[in-house]
């Protein structure tokens, strides 16, 4: 796709700074394209079902343990999505996050804590994931402020 005679190309990314006396830290989160690999590792829990006479299924999208399942997967969503978009940052390492295995992905709160990281900084950092991988209403004003600017600066 072009915009303005331009291809569209890169990702968005947000730089999140947490200053430290020792050194600020930098992390980048890029905007994650697609779920495909979170699918391939951790795939959607499905509502049980129930065969009634006549051959007939019904889908019970209530049922508690399937709602916990749900909820469980979308936390693990959020997880994933958090140290998938980090991926980007250089030299940052993971002890005990493994991309492969989805249990692993909540560990990256605790060795967040385990790093002295406080829970505002951590919002920071999850925060920061967010902005890359959204549009919230700011950013839609602050896009169209820029585009009237530029459309009066034209017309001077």
């Amino acid at each position: 796709m072009k915009y303005k005679g331009k291809k569209v190309q890169g990702k968005n990314t947000e730089i999140i700074a947490i200053p430290r006396a020792s050194g600020n830290l930098i992390f980048i989160a890029e905007a994650v394209p697609d779920w495909n690999d979170f699918n391939k590792y951790c795939p959607e829990p499905q509502p049980p079902t129930k065969l009634k006479p006549g051959g007939i299924t019904t889908v019970n999208e209530n049922d508690p343990l399937y709602r916990k399942k749900i909820e469980e997967y979308n936390t693990l969503r959020t997880h994933w999505l958090v140290i998938k978009s980090l991926q980007v940052t250089e030299d940052l390492e993971w002890e005990t996050v493994d991309f492969t295995k989805s249990e692993t992905w909540p560990n990256y709160e605790k060795e967040l804590k385990d790093s002295d990281f406080t829970p505002l900084e951590i919002g920071r950092i999850v925060r920061g994931v967010m902005v890359a991988n959204a549009i919230d209403d700011a950013m839609i004003e602050a896009a169209k402020s820029d585009f009237l600017a530029t459309q009066g600066e034209q017309g001077k």
